[in-house]
C-alpha cells in the first residue's frame, strides 16, 4: 500500500481561499471608497461653509455655497440632509450622506452607513475705511 499523498489537496482548500480572499478584498474596496467619500464631504463641507461666511450668511449666499457643495460633491454621494445654522458671528453647517455602497448587504458594516459632519466658521463682514 502506497503512502497517501498531496494529490488532490487543493480540491477543497483552493475555492475557499478564493472565497475569503474575495472577501478581504470587497472589504478593504468598501473602506477606500468610504474614506474617499469621507474627505471628499468633508473637504466640500468647510468649503461650503466658508463661502456662506464670506457672503454675511445671507439665505442667498447659503443657496450658494448649498448648490455649489450638491454639484462638488457629486451624484455618487447621496446628501441626506444639510442644516444651517446662524448667529451674529458664526454660521454652522450640519451634513449627513450616504456614501456609494459596494457590500450586498448594507447592514453588514453599520458603522460605514452614514457619513455626519459638522462645520463652523466665523462671519466676517468687510469693513471699509480707516483703522481704529
Amino acid at each position: 500500500m502506497q503512502p497517501r499523498g498531496e494529490d488532490g489537496a487543493g480540491l477543497v482548500a483552493l475555492p475557499w481561499s478564493v472565497l475569503a480572499f474575495g472577501a478581504f478584498l470587497m472589504l478593504a474596496v468598501q473602506v477606500a471608497v468610504h474614506l474617499y467619500a469621507t474627505s471628499i464631504v468633508t473637504a466640500t463641507g468647510h468649503e461650503a461653509t466658508r463661502r456662506a461666511a464670506l457672503g454675511g450668511a445671507s439665505p442667498a449666499a447659503r443657496a450658494d455655497a448649498e448648490r455649489w457643495l450638491r454639484s462638488s460633491i457629486g451624484s455618487s454621494v447621496d446628501v441626506e440632509s444639510l442644516r444651517w445654522s446662524t448667529t451674529s458671528d458664526r454660521v454652522t453647517l450640519d451634513v449627513v450622506v450616504r456614501p456609494p455602497n459596494l457590500l450586498l448587504d448594507p447592514a453588514a458594516l453599520a458603522g460605514l452607513r452614514n457619513i455626519e459632519r459638522s462645520f463652523e466658521m466665523r462671519r466676517e463682514l468687510a469693513r471699509f475705511g480707516p483703522a481704529g
